[in-house]
């Protein structure tokens, strides 16, 4: 017998063989040359186990057995049960030790699913987009969950996570927007970027003292969060009031989305705000900036609740994206020391009426206040050297729309070569010029004067060329010597 040749499986529902072969009686252990698509389909290794390749799409039900052939059914395959639309329950049998790529993605109507005890590996996404499965308890053995496991698993309320898990992969948990509550085991040491994006009903989340390195956004729209909590035992990480920050207190991480306080001030010694650590926190009317001066993107993004941001002396730069959608900013305070306005820094902030950006900046980056369609006045110093596309004036109604120029919009500045440039080409009102090219007038001047001067001395060397030559013995005239005159005038 080929050991490499496909076999039809065992029988997993009588539902999905009356519908594919109707009366007719098939034996589970049939070998036959080719897949039948009947419940399922699997193939045995050179090692001599079995891995499931496929599963019948509108099978309801499916039991996988422990051996086919007197063989040891050892692995799920990628994709091996992806796309069963009509599948509700699954067992996996104790003897299987792996389980592949996405090997359930997209059945959406599991509910509830018997996972091996000692399994040893999850592939990427192998649960994704299960809408319909309620609760899972991830067997032991499991040191990573990997990336997308649960991606998009929008009913999900319940995960039990073993002993053994140290790294939660990016994504895992993503848009898990019925997921309550997890508890980290003590040992988890990493979580990755993205991981619990999109947990719109998660409370809280506290962080075990194993956890030593924490990716970027991963409680991004976890819009019901209102506190993270951090083992006092964790070297690496601490909460103050439930604000995620980094041992020292030196750099603030995370702040909840849902906090319970409209005014927040930034504590003493921290100097560092994250990537989006405060963002979409919709109720936080005002932030005291204290002593922080560093930020990274997104800070405040989408913090639609602030009126008014005052930023602290020392700082030089603001990120990208870092005010984008506070679309109840109405006042905004730069300081003396800021070089660059990122690109996105003030994007779609609709209540801004006039912003002064002091002198001394020197970039205001690509759409900084594109689509401030309430904006009147920007008022920009000379030292600015570079404005990037569609900074400032214009704004559009949706992504797909034509760019419209902001009614009685005004660049004020005084005498500026790059805003005068800008203003030009886009079109605006400004009230102020380019800077004087003295130097380029020089240079034509200078020019100029060269060529007359080149001119003139032509002229004259011709002109003396013309003067006729002294004659030997003194008196001037013309080359041929003239007659001598007589006595009495008359020449000889």
């Amino acid at each position: 017998m080929d050991m490499n040749r496909k076999y039809t499986g065992v029988l997993c529902g009588m539902l999905s063989a009356v519908l594919l072969l109707g009366s007719i009686p098939v034996s589970a252990e049939e070998t036959i040359e080719g897949p039948l698509y009947e419940n399922l389909n699997y193939e045995i290794t050179d090692a001599g186990t079995v891995t499931i390749t496929n599963c019948l799409q509108n099978a309801v039900t499916c039991t996988v057995p422990d051996t086919i052939e007197g063989k040891p059914v050892t692995a799920i395959a990628p994709s091996a049960f992806a796309e069963c639309y009509f599948l509700e329950e699954a067992v996996i049998p104790d003897s299987v030790t792996s389980i592949g790529q996405q090997a359930f993605s997209a059945c959406s109507a599991l509910e509830t699913i018997t996972l091996p005890e000692h399994v040893e590996s999850f592939g990427a996404g192998v649960f994704d987009s299960c809408t319909a499965l309620k609760e899972v308890t991830i067997p032991g053995g499991i040191a990573e969950l990997p990336q997308a496991t649960f991606y998009e698993c929008s009913g999900l309320e319940k995960v039990d996570l073993p002993e053994d898990i140290q790294v939660i992969g990016s994504e895992a948990f993503y848009n898990c927007a019925a997921l309550t509550e997890i508890i980290l085991p003590e040992h988890t040491n990493t979580i990755s970027d993205y991981a619990f994006e999109g947990c719109a009903s998660l409370t809280k989340l506290a962080l075990p003292a194993g956890v030593e390195n924490i990716g970027e956004y991963i409680f991004h729209e976890c819009s019901a969060l209102t506190a993270i909590e951090v083992d006092p035992e964790n070297a690496v990480f601490s909460d103050q009031d439930g604000v995620l920050f980094t041992k020292d207190g030196v750099t603030l991480l995370r702040y909840p989305q849902a906090a319970p306080w409209t005014e927040y001030r930034v504590p003493d010694g921290c100097t560092q705000l994250t990537n989006g650590s405060f963002l979409d926190a919709a109720g936080l009317t005002g932030i005291d900036l204290n002593q922080a001066t560093v930020y990274g993107q997104d800070t405040f993004f989408r913090c639609t609740g602030l009126t008014e941001i005052v930023l602290p002396e020392g700082v030089t730069e603001l990120a990208g994206y870092m005010f984008a959608y506070c679309s109840g900013l109405t006042s905004v305070t730069l300081p003396s020391t800021l070089k660059i306005v990122g690109l996105y820094s003030f994007y779609a902030c609709g209540a801004l009426e006039e912003v002064t950006v002091p002198e001394g900046t020197e970039t205001i980056g690509a759409y900084s206040f594109f689509n401030c369609v309430g904006m009147k006045k920007l008022h920009l110093p000379d030292s600015i050297t570079e404005v990037g596309d569609g900074a400032m004036g214009y704004y559009a109604e949706t992504e797909d729309t034509e760019p419209q120029k902001i009614a009685d919009f005004k660049v004020v500045y005084n005498r500026n070569q790059a805003i005068y440039d800008f203003v030009e080409l886009y079109g605006l009102e400004g009230t102020g010029k380019g800077e004087s090219r003295w130097w380029i007038w020089l240079i034509v001047l200078g020019g100029g004067a060269l060529l007359i001067g080149g001119i003139v001395l032509i002229v004259i060397l011709r002109r003396r060329a013309a003067i006729p030559k002294p004659v030997p013995g003194g008196r001037q005239g013309s080359a041929k010597k003239r007659p001598e005159p007589n006595k009495k005038g008359k020449s000889k």
